[in-house]
């Protein structure tokens, strides 16, 4: 499954309600994604807590930060 199936529901939410730019569907799945397997990772944390860890884990690892600081200018 390529990543741009991952989430079809998702990107189709998105898309329908007008959330985001349709070129940037593929972003916003890609990140829900790696969320979502993340999460299933962790055994008793409730969606606060694994969005904490979730972002906390993205900090640590340098080449993330950097590819979400050029993302967001």
């Amino acid at each position: 499954m390529s990543a741009s199936q991952t989430l079809p529901d998702f990107q189709q939410y998105l898309l329908s309600r007008r959330l985001v730019p349709e070129k940037s569907v593929t972003f916003y799945d890609y990140w829900a994604n790696r969320h979502l397997t993340f999460s299933k990772r962790l055994k008793n944390a409730d969606a606060a807590e694994a969005l904490r860890l979730f972002l906390k884990d993205l900090q640590s690892r340098e080449n993330i930060v950097g590819l979400m600081a050029k993302i967001t200018r």
